[in-house]
C-alpha cells in the first residue's frame, strides 16, 4: 500500500479494527506502528491526500531513537540523520559563550540527531505499513460516538463531501491530529495556556546544491543571541539541508517576512544564495505552550500536539508525542490482550502530563533566555553564560503518578532505563537487541539473582509479565544469562546511583530500583500491588496478593 498518492484511498463500506488513529504525522505513524508491532489491528485516516513532504520537526534524541530501535528502523534513521555533537550560543558580536545541551545520553544512541522530516516520515510510514497498518489518505473524520462496547467514527473522503460516509468500528480511537485537533474539539476538551509569550519566527529550510562544500558559518548548530533579532542556524541531513529561524520584530507581518526577496536577504549572511542552493520552505510560526485539560475521554485518547504544544527551542515537541505513543501503546495492547482492565489506561495522563508539562516549562525557560529582546536582559544572560560555559538543562523529569515508584534523590524511578553495549560469549550489541522488542518487563541487575530468591507466588507473577533477566557486570563468567558490560556504562550507573538492580517496564522506563539483590522480593511485591491497583489482571489475583 502506498500512502503518498494524490488520489484518496478507496474506502470499503465498513471498517473494523482494534484502534483507529486520526492523523498521520510522525507521532501518529509512530503510534500506529507500535500498536501494530504489539499485534493489534490498526487503521489510520489522514485528511490530507499525501504525506506533508516538507520539513517541520527536525530533531531526534536518544530516547526516541530507542523507540525506533524497537521498531527495527533506528539504523535507517541514523543513516538519513546526523548526530549533533554540540550546539553553541553566540553573542550579538560573535563571541562564543558556551554550548547548549538539548538531549540526554544513556539510551545506547547519541543524545541528539538532526533529521529531515520527509526522510523520517518515509521510513516510519513504510515500517507501519509493513507491520500491517492500514492507512487511508485523503479521508477526514467527521463524527465520533462511543459507548461501553466501542467507538463508531464517521469518515469521508476529504475532497468529496457528496461521497457516502463510512463508519469505522474500533475498540479505541487516538487523536494524533495536531494542535488544531478535530478529535479534541469534538470531545470538547479545553487547552490550558501555560503562558509562553509567543514571538513570531520566520523558519527557512534551504537545500544546498553541493553538500560536500564547506560553509564555515554553518559548522555547528548556533543560537545567535542578538536582542535586535535572535536567530538559530544549522546544517543537517548529511550537510544537504540548512535551517534558519529568525525572530520577527514588533510590527513585522508574516507577509513581509515570507516575501521571497526578504527571505533571500535574511539568509544571505550564511552564504545561502540562489547560486549555492534553493529554498524548500519559508513560513512564519507563532509557537505556543499549551496542555490539554483531559487526555482521555472514555475510549478516545489524545497524543502529540493534540495533547500539548511547546516552544521548539529544545526540539522536544514531536519527541514528547513519541513518548506519549510509547506509554499508551503497551497499555492499550495489555487491555486488548485481556491482561489488564481499563483502569490501567488512566495512568496514561497521570504519568505523561506532569512529565511533558515539566519539559514545556524547561523549553519556556530556555526560550525566554535565548530569544531575549531586551538589551539589559541579554547582557545579563551573556554574563551568566560567559561565566558558566553554556546552557545546561536539568535532567528530564520523572513520570507522574502511576505504575512507578515515587521519585527518590538518585533520580532513577520513572525515568528511562539505561541501555548500553553488552556482550555474550558469541556476540556484542545493545541490550535491547538481546532482550527482544516486545512488551516484556525486565529485571536488570549487577549480581546474579538466586533461584530461590522469590516465592512461588512471586515467580508466577514475574512469569505472567514475560519478564527477561539481565545480569550485567564487568566480570567474566560462563553463566548463559550473564552480559559483559563492554564500556562500563552499567558499572558507572551502579556506582552513581547506589542501586544494584531495577525493574524496567515495557516502555523501558524504570518502575523501581533497589540497593541490594535481597531487596528485590519487596520490589516485586510493590510492583504487583501497583499493577493490581491499576487494573492488572494477569498473574495476580486478589487472594494471592493478600498472602
Amino acid at each position: 500500500m502506498t500512502v503518498s498518492s494524490d488520489t484518496p484511498q478507496q474506502l470499503p463500506d465498513e471498517v473494523t479494527c482494534d484502534v483507529l488513529l486520526v492523523g498521520y504525522g510522525p507521532v501518529g505513524m509512530t503510534c500506529a506502528a507500535l500498536l501494530a508491532h504489539y499485534g493489534l489491528n490498526v487503521v489510520v485516516v489522514e485528511r490530507f491526500p499525501s504525506l506533508y513532504g516538507l520539513p517541520r520537526a527536525g530533531h531526534l534524541d536518544g530516547e526516541t531513537m530507542r523507540v525506533y530501535q524497537r521498531l527495527g528502523i533506528a539504523e535507517q534513521l541514523e543513516l538519513v540523520g546526523q548526530s549533533l555533537p554540540e550546539a553553541q550560543f553566540v553573542s550579538a558580536d560573535g563571541e562564543v559563550l558556551g554550548n547548549v545541551q538539548t538531549g540526554e545520553s544513556g539510551s545506547g544512541w547519541k543524545a541528539d540527531y538532526m533529521v529531515y522530516q520527509p526522510d523520517l516520515e518515509d521510513i516510519i510510514s513504510a515500517r507501519a505499513v509493513q507491520l500491517g497498518v492500514e492507512v487511508f489518505m485523503g479521508v477526514s473524520a467527521e463524527a465520533i460516538e462511543q459507548d461501553t462496547d466501542g467507538v463508531r467514527t464517521t469518515v469521508r473522503p476529504s475532497a468529496d463531501q457528496d461521497a457516502k460516509p463510512v463508519t469505522v468500528h474500533s475498540a479505541y480511537v487516538i487523536g494524533a491530529d495536531g494542535a488544531n485537533s478535530f478529535v479534541r474539539s469534538t470531545l470538547g476538551i479545553e487547552r490550558l495556556d501555560l503562558g509562553f509569550e509567543a514571538m513570531p519566527q520566520l523558519v527557512v529550510d534551504f537545500e544546498f546544491y553541493d553538500q560536500d562544500k564547506e560553509f564555515p558559518k554553518l559548522n555547528k548548530l548556533t543560537w545567535l543571541g542578538d536582542p535586535d533579532r535572535p536567530q538559530l542556524s544549522g546544517r543537517y541531513a548529511g550537510e544537504r539541508i540548512s535551517r534558519v529561524e529568525i525572530s520577527a520584530k514588533p510590527g513585522e507581518s508574516a507577509e513581509q517576512l515570507e516575501n521571497e526577496e526578504a527571505v533571500w536577504k535574511f539568509i544571505a549572511p550564511w552564504d545561502m544564495t540562489p547560486g549555492t542552493g534553493k529554498l524548500i520552505r519559508s513560513a512564519v510560526y507563532e509557537f505556543e505552550s499549551t496542555l490539554a485539560a483531559q487526555w482521555r475521554d472514555g475510549r478516545v485518547f489524545l497524543v502529540g500536539d493534540a495533547a500539548h504544544t511547546m516552544p521548539p527551542v529544545l526540539g522536544q515537541g514531536m519527541l514528547a508525542g513519541v513518548r506519549d505513543a510509547e506509554n499508551l501503546a503497551w497499555k492499550l495492547a495489555a487491555v486488548l490482550a485481556g491482561e489488564a482492565d481499563e483502569r490501567i489506561l488512566d495512568t496514561y495522563q497521570s504519568e505523561r502530563a506532569p512529565h511533558v508539562k515539566a519539559i514545556i516549562e524547561m523549553a519556556m525557560e530556555v526560550g525566554s533566555m535565548v530569544l531575549a529582546v531586551d538589551p539589559e536582559q541579554a547582557r545579563r544572560r551573556d554574563e551568566m553564560l560567559r561565566s558558566s560555559g553554556g546552557v545546561s538543562q536539568p535532567p528530564f523529569p520523572h513520570l507522574g503518578a502511576g505504575i512507578v515508584r515515587p521519585p527518590e534523590p538518585h533520580g532513577v524511578h520513572g525515568r528511562p532505563g539505561l541501555q548500553a553495549r553488552v556482550a555474550t560469549s558469541t556476540r556484542a550489541g545493545l541490550l535491547d537487541d538481546f532482550l527482544g522488542s516486545g512488551r516484556q518487563w525486565r529485571l536488570i541487575s549487577r549480581h546474579a539473582v538466586p533461584d530461590d530468591l522469590f516465592t512461588p507466588r512471586q515467580k508466577r507473577f514475574l512469569e505472567s509479565l514475560n519478564i527477561s533477566y539481565a545480569h550485567i557486570h564487568r566480570g567474566r563468567t560462563d553463566d548463559a544469562a550473564y552480559f559483559y558490560d563492554i564500556d562500563a556504562e552499567y558499572h558507572t550507573w551502579y556506582l552513581r546511583t547506589g542501586r544494584r538492580a531495577y525493574i524496567e517496564r515495557p516502555d523501558r522506563y524504570v518502575f523501581g530500583a533497589v540497593a541490594t539483590i535481597e531487596e528485590l522480593p519487596a520490589l516485586v511485591d510493590e510492583l504487583a500491588a501497583s499493577l493490581t491497583a491499576h487494573g492488572w489482571l494477569a498473574g495476580v489475583t486478589s487472594k494471592e496478593q493478600a498472602r
